[in-house]
C-alpha cells in the first residue's frame, strides 16, 4: 500500500537532489589531491590583484595556498570561458572553456546552483625576474574531474 510512496528511498545520496532550494546556502567544498592540477585562464590581466593575494602576509612567497571560490558569470555566454574563480573576494580568472561546460552540466545534476562552491587553491609564482622579485602569479586548483565534494557547511 505504501510502496508508491517509498519508492526510490533505498538509493538517497546517490541521486541529484530535485529541489533547487535545497542547495540555497549550502556550502560544499570541491575535493582533491593535494596536486593542483587545473590551471584557471584569463590570469594575465589580473596580475597585481593576485600579487597583493599573495602577499598579504606580508612574505614574498612562491606559492600560497588559500580557497577559491566559484561562480557562474551570466553576463559571459555559455561557449566561452564563464566559471569565475575568486579568492578573498577578488577575480582571478576563469576555468577553461572545456571545463566550464562539464562543471556547469555538474551543477545542474546535482541542484546546486544556488550553492557556494570552494575548492583549494595555490597561487605560484613561476619564476624570478631580475633583481629579485618573483614572476607573473599562476592560478592553480586542487579538483578532481570527475567532480567530488563535500559540504562545509548547511
Amino acid at each position: 500500500m505504501l510502496e508508491g510512496f517509498f519508492k526510490g528511498l533505498h538509493r538517497i545520496g546517490t541521486r541529484p537532489v530535485a529541489d533547487e532550494s535545497l542547495a540555497e546556502g549550502l556550502m560544499v567544498l570541491l575535493q582533491g589531491q593535494q596536486n593542483f592540477p587545473l590551471e584557471l585562464v584569463g590570469t594575465g590581466r589580473r596580475q597585481s590583484e593576485i600579487a597583493l593575494i599573495a602577499n598579504r602576509e606580508g612574505a614574498c612567497t612562491q606559492r600560497h595556498h588559500c580557497l577559491a571560490v566559484l561562480s557562474i558569470d551570466p553576463a559571459i555566454p555559455a561557449n566561452r570561458p564563464n566559471v569565475a574563480a575568486y579568492i578573498e573576494g577578488v577575480h582571478v580568472g576563469y576555468l577553461p572553456s572545456y571545463l566550464s561546460t562539464r562543471y556547469r552540466e555538474w551543477l545542474k545534476s546535482w541542484s546546486l546552483c544556488r550553492a557556494s562552491v570552494h575548492c583549494r587553491a595555490m597561487l605560484h609564482a613561476e619564476r624570478t625576474v631580475i633583481g629579485g622579485g618573483l614572476g607573473e602569479y599562476r592560478v592553480k586548483l586542487d579538483v578532481e574531474v570527475p567532480f567530488r565534494m563535500t559540504t562545509i557547511q548547511a
